[in-house]
């Protein structure tokens, strides 16, 4: 006699979730993913309204501490994301940062000087300093090991195609409605999504919750290490090493509250992040891919753009349409990436992802006034393809690679290591074009193609940890007897 189990597609199964869970389920990663959506866009939504902003409130040195103060912000909170989730619960700390960044968009909107918009830039900084691990945390809470990799995929895409839409959007809206536009839309956008928040996303369980308490010394040494950090990368992208004493001070400083934050956390009987993680070697090696796929990601989102602008005297918002031609690759990525790591694994697929990347840049090193526009659509269609094979299949690694119940500290230290990551890429390209850019007397097209050719060196120096993660795989696939 035959018994013919049931499948979860069978509406009938007691296997399967009902309707009304799986609606549940839907709408709680809709609104993780916008999110982590909003929190992204906002970041390069407003670098395109500085220079309206410093017309209304004066030099651009000083309306540069409005991305600054933002980033600081970020830096400092994003450690305690871990904590604040698992004492108080993902739901309400993740509609706890949506209204405080509101309330922050609404402040830089309503600002009448620039210390008051700086102000209120750090407070919605420190808003999506917990909004981007939370949405993180919310969407992968309650997902089986083997279905990360598509939620992961999910989160990828938004974090890729955020920067992508910034600048048209912010174009857009500054030529609507001056520099305030960018940031009031974040109100309506933040509004209703607490009101989906508060609807349809299900309370976290009692068992997920924790009376863990707060780890002052760890919090206030993580977050002195990273917002001195962010200032000395600040200062490097500002004057190189022509100014030693400026840079070297909040090194230093990061260095020796980082050493702090290490010891206290590896001491500590409730730390605020759990830094033993990182003993997991897949864990470890997807980590430091993440922060150096920072440059894939990241060190093109001011050159391509400054090429269109200055190069080719493209406005802001046809050069954000033209650099959309790479979110047709990062959506088919998106689909790719999955299939992929089933296949050959996230190591290969990282690897693969780099060497995509570096094909796609090549035909950027030989920039000029002439390059045909059809030339640089397909290679920022393939860049993008090749960017989404890197940074998702890293992540996804990095989170199967641990206990559920660790995702919360994973979130956190993730996030600040993408973010420290991509703001030193930056960086590194600010400078490399600076250096180009006087030997050329200006900002023309072979200052760019001069930073590319860097930058695919920069590349070729990704594979390295790239490949160590492919070979960590296949030795825990051996010694797990699983096929990778």
């Amino acid at each position: 006699m035959s018994v013919t189990e049931p499948t979860v597609d069978d509406a009938s199964s007691p296997s399967a979730p009902p309707p009304i869970a799986r609606r549940t389920a839907f709408m709680t990663k809709a609104v993780a993913i916008t999110g982590g959506f909003l929190a992204l866009l906002d970041t390069t939504i407003v670098n395109v309204s500085l220079d309206a902003t410093r017309a209304r409130f004066g030099g651009i040195n000083q309306v540069q501490w409005v991305v600054t103060s933002y980033l600081l912000a970020l830096a400092a909170v994003v450690p305690a994301t871990g904590w604040l989730a698992t004492r108080f619960g993902i739901k309400r700390v993740f509609m706890s940062a949506t209204a405080l960044f509101v309330v922050g968009s609404m402040g830089c909107a309503l600002s009448q000087n620039l210390p008051e918009l700086i102000a209120a830039r750090g407070l919605a900084g420190a808003a999506a300093g917990v909004l981007s691990p939370v949405s993180t945390m919310l969407l992968t809470r309650g997902v089986p090991r083997e279905q990360l990799g598509r939620v992961q995929s999910l989160s990828g895409m938004v974090s890729l195609i955020s920067p992508l839409l910034g600048p048209t959007v912010g174009g857009l809206l500054v030529q609507a409605g001056g520099w305030p536009a960018v940031y009031e839309i974040n109100l309506p956008l933040g509004v209703g999504l607490l009101v989906l928040a508060a609807r349809c996303v299900a309370n976290d369980a009692s068992a997920d919750r924790s009376e863990r308490p707060l780890d002052v010394v760890g919090l206030l040494s993580s977050a002195t290490c990273s917002v001195s950090l962010v200032l000395a990368i600040h200062e490097f992208s500002e004057n190189g090493l022509n100014a030693p004493t400026a840079l070297l001070v909040p090194l230093v400083l990061a260095v020796v509250s980082g050493t702090v934050f290490v010891v206290r956390e590896l001491r500590a009987a409730a730390p605020l992040l759990d830094l033993r993680l990182f003993g997991h070697r897949v864990y470890r090696l997807a980590t430091v891919n993440v922060f150096c796929l920072g440059f894939v990601t990241y060190s093109p989102m001011m050159l391509i753009p400054l090429y269109f602008e200055t190069a080719r005297g493209e406005t802001p918002v046809m050069t954000g349409l033209w650099m959309s031609a790479g979110g047709i690759g990062v959506l088919l990525a998106g689909w790719l990436s999955r299939v992929l790591m089933k296949r050959i694994g996230g190591g290969a697929t990282v690897v693969l992802g780099i060497v995509v990347t570096m094909l796609a840049t090549g035909p950027m090193t030989t920039l000029s006034s002439q390059t045909p526009y059809l030339l640089l659509c397909i290679s920022l269609a393939v860049r993008g393809l090749g960017t989404g094979l890197t940074i998702v299949p890293a992540m996804t690694r990095a989170f199967q690679s641990i206990r559920p119940q660790s995702i919360p500290d994973a979130a956190s230290q993730l996030n600040l290591i993408q973010r420290v990551g991509g703001t030193m890429a930056i960086a590194v390209v600010t400078v490399v074009l600076k250096h180009a850019a006087e030997e050329r007397h200006g900002l023309v097209p072979g200052a760019f193609a001069y930073s590319f050719t860097w930058l695919l060196g920069i590349y070729a120096a990704t594979l390295l940890p790239a490949l160590a993660l492919l070979v960590a795989e296949r030795r825990e696939a051996r010694q797990s007897g699983s096929r990778v």
